[in-house]
Parts: C-alpha cells; structure tokens; sequence
C-alpha cells in the first residue's frame, strides 16, 4: 500500500515545488510582467511625475534624497511590505483560483457570453477573447467607459465593506498599519482583503456586461492597452505613486471628480479629520455621495500614518498578520450571535398624552 502512495506524494511535492518556483519568479520579474502594477512602464512614468512634483514643490537640495532614505525603504514597516509581498505570491494564487471565477465564467453560468480585458491586477484569468466584429466605434467606447465606471465602483463598494463591516474590518487593519508608504505597500493586505476587493469589481463588471450585452445585442470588446483596457491601464501610469512619500495632487477642483495619489495618501493618515475618508481609486464621485470625501491641497499636508493605537509593530510580523484578523473576526461573529435577540420589554400602559398610532 505504501508503494501505492510514493507516486501521489512524489508528484505532489513536485508539484509544490513548481507553484513555489513559478510564483517566486514571477513576483521577483514583476518589472517584466504586464499583468502587475510594478510593470516597468508604471514604474519608469511614476518616476518621472515623482521628479515633476518634486521639483516643483521642494528646493533642490531636498528634492530626492528625503523620499529614498533608509529610514523608510527599511523600516520595518516596509520589511513587513516585502515579506507580505512575496507570501502573497504563494497563497493567493490558490485562493483566488478556488474561490474567484472570472467575469467570463460569471457571464457564461448566466447565460450570456463576455468580451473583456483581464484586469490588470492579474487577480483573475481566463477570459473571453473573441474580437468585436461589425461593432461601431462609438459602442465600443461607450462600452469601454461602461466597464471602468462598473470596475471602479466595485473596488469602491468592496473597500467600504472592509471599512464598515465589523468582522472585515480586522482584515484591512493590516493594509492600514503600514508605518511608511512604498508602491509595495500596495501588496500588503490579508488574502481575505484581497479576495473581497476582487469579488466587489467581478460583481459589478459581470452586472455591467450582462445589461450591456442585453441592450446592445452585441458581445463588444473594450479597447485595450498593453493587453488591459485602456482606461485602467492609463490609471497604472500613476498609481504607484499612492503608497509612496510624493505628494502628488490634482487641486480642489479636480480632486471633486477624481482620486489622486495625495487622496490615497491621506486615506493611510491616522488623523481624526482623515479617518475613512476618500475610498476610491480613481472617481471621486463615489466618495462624494458616500460624504467620505476629503480633497486634499496641492502642498503636502503634514499627518501621521497607521493605526494611530501604538499597535503596528505587532502587524509588521508575518503571523500575527495572518492569522489576528481571523481570531477577531470570529470574535466578533460570535459576539454578534450570542447577543440576546428578543426587543426589550416596553410597558404596556399608554401614555395619555402619546399621539395615537399612525397606519402606514
């Protein structure tokens, strides 16, 4: 019987071995992968604006060296980035291939077919690629507009969920202990985080192509970049520059209509006056009529990062970040189900001077 079992354990550690080799290679080439945000092309463009923005706001001889100073690359704050960085690279390629089909997949199982990019986080894969034929271009840009409006209020909705439900809460908590801020700091979130802020845009994006697919009685294609769709790819372009120390903001005009890398930066602030605000990623129009919003100036405005509780320290280690959020949040769950659910015991006397009930 054992000898039956050798073959399966060998080609399971075999296995093992390739996922652990594959992902490993492809977080340490992330300058060379069009799927992740630390495509070299993103980086080269953030530099540049980085270098615009500082010149502009500080004197030469305080322009570069304050933002590449060992105190924030190698605090441990930012170690704890790049630990998270490639263990996610390992685990959430399994959850996420169990527990996260694409929109494609999504559409099909509803019965109608999908003609989309892949997101441009890699999250998902596997998507249709049949080319829009006989569409007009004003359908394939309406479309294109249609699928970043629906992508980008998912991501919205789902960041709202980790902020306001108690029991998600725990989970972002890491994301918001960072100390300092890098573009790796993007990566340091819990696989359960990471898993609700890809079920948020999947939703809305699979609503937004079956209602489109209905009215339009096409199966229509974005136009896309570098192989994404092209306005997110265009938000790639500046986004490392959220998690990062260069303040980079569009004014109070425009910071009403779209989120920039200081609204971000100012999200991460654990200050009273910022504390859950601006929780988009690209409109600022969610923010607004959520009343989240604040729109930060065009100087660097002065604030702490964290959680504000002495508390981050703990976070920094790899397994207290992991698996905290889970003991929280099953704490909270079974608080919530041992709590007493009868309504409290009014007395039954009438008041003579109550106003009589009132029929809906």
């Amino acid at each position: 019987m054992i000898d039956d079992l050798i073959p399966g354990i060998t080609q399971a550690a075999l296995q093992g071995v390739y996922h652990v080799v594959y992902h490993l290679t492809l977080a340490l080439t992330a300058l060379i992968q069009p799927s992740s945000w630390l495509y070299w092309p993103y980086v080269v463009s953030s530099l540049v604006l980085a270098a615009a923005a500082l010149r502009w706001q500080a004197p030469a001889g305080e322009r570069v060296k304050p933002h590449l100073s060992r105190a924030i690359w190698w605090h441990p704050s930012a170690r704890a980035d790049y630990r998270l960085y490639l263990a996610n690279a390992l685990i959430l390629p399994l959850v996420l291939t169990r527990l996260l089909p694409s929109v494609a997949a999504a559409c099909a199982a509803l019965g109608s077919p999908a003609c989309l990019p892949a997101e441009t986080n890699g999250l998902t894969a596997g998507l249709h690629d049949a080319a829009s034929t006989g569409v007009t271009f004003a359908l394939r840009a309406l479309w294109t507009l249609l699928f970043f409006i629906a992508w980008d209020l998912g991501r919205f909705l789902a960041h709202c969920l980790l902020h306001d439900c108690p029991a998600l809460w725990p989970f972002h908590r890491l994301h918001h202990s960072a100390q300092v801020l890098t573009p790796i700091t993007a990566f340091r979130a819990h696989p359960v985080e990471l898993l609700v802020m890809a079920w948020g845009p999947l939703v809305t994006t699979t609503l937004a192509t079956l209602l489109f697919n209905r009215a339009s009685g096409q199966t229509v294609e974005p136009f896309l970049f570098l192989g994404l769709h092209v306005v997110l790819a265009a938000t790639n372009f500046i986004d490392n520059l959220r998690h990062s120390t260069v303040w980079v903001s569009y004014g109070h005009s425009l910071g009403h209509w779209l989120i920039s890398p200081a609204h971000h930066q100012l999200h991460h602030s654990c200050e009273p006056r910022h504390l859950g605000c601006n929780r988009g990623f690209t409109l600022a129009i969610w923010d607004r009529l959520y009343g989240t919003l604040y729109v930060p100036g065009v100087r660097p405005e002065a604030f702490r990062l964290g959680l504000g509780d002495a508390s981050e320290p703990a976070w920094h280690r790899l397994r207290h970040a992991w698996f905290e959020p889970f003991r929280e949040s099953l704490a909270l769950v079974l608080a919530w189900v041992r709590a007493p659910t009868r309504p409290p015991v009014q007395d039954a006397t009438p008041d003579p001077g109550a106003d009589p009930p009132r029929t809906p």
